[in-house]
């Protein structure tokens, strides 16, 4: 079990900023390429490479955000899920 400790002042207010910044964003999820589970939630402003184990088929997968957008076209999806 690990002890709580105090979080120091200055952490506090980074992580107050941090919140305060993330409002204003949109949060999208990362599904997994192979079985489709949710893997992870990023927000709109995420760029980079992830890597990331999918906890349904325990594949492993480096995914680049960029690729793993979605581009809705007409009201319709092609990872829309209804």
């Amino acid at each position: 079990m690990r002890l709580q400790t105090q979080v120091a002042p200055e952490i506090q207010k980074r992580l107050l900023l941090s919140r305060v910044e993330a409002e204003s964003l949109k949060e999208r999820d990362i599904l997994c390429p192979t079985c489709g589970f949710r893997i992870q939630r990023v927000f709109s402003d995420a760029t980079g490479h992830l890597s990331v184990k999918c906890q349904k088929c325990k594949n492993v997968h480096i995914l680049n955000l960029a690729y793993f957008r979605r581009i809705r076209r007409n009201g319709y999806s092609r990872n829309c899920r209804r």
